[in-house]
């Protein structure tokens, strides 16, 4: 199974990645160390629970907003620094284009 993760505004050519589950797991406990990530009962970040299993989640633009405030470009537990940045720079992506949505 694979994360398919879109920009909600695209124009069908950019703006989309597909991650295994292993690289999103990678990107999950990054996340949580660098305290981008949020609980269910809420919180600043991106709630991690949008992120565990590929369903129809959406992410907004003020929740990766705040994620990306705390966020270093410096990989702190993972171990592909590419993955990471290429992470950080789809997010700042996101940010601008109306947030993400999440499917399986």
């Amino acid at each position: 199974m694979a994360f398919h993760i879109w920009w909600q505004q695209h124009g069908g050519i950019g703006g989309h990645v597909w991650l295994r589950n292993e690289q999103m797991a990678a990107i999950r406990e990054e996340m949580l160390a660098q305290g981008m990530a949020c609980g269910r009962e809420g919180g600043a970040g991106i709630g991690l629970h949008k992120l565990e299993t590929p369903q129809d989640w959406f992410v907004s633009e003020i929740e990766i907003e705040e994620a990306l405030e705390a966020a270093s470009a410096e990989a702190t537990v993972i171990e592909d620094a590419k993955l990471w940045v290429d992470w950080l720079v789809f997010l700042e992506g996101a940010a601008r284009h109306g947030g993400l949505r999440v499917k399986p």
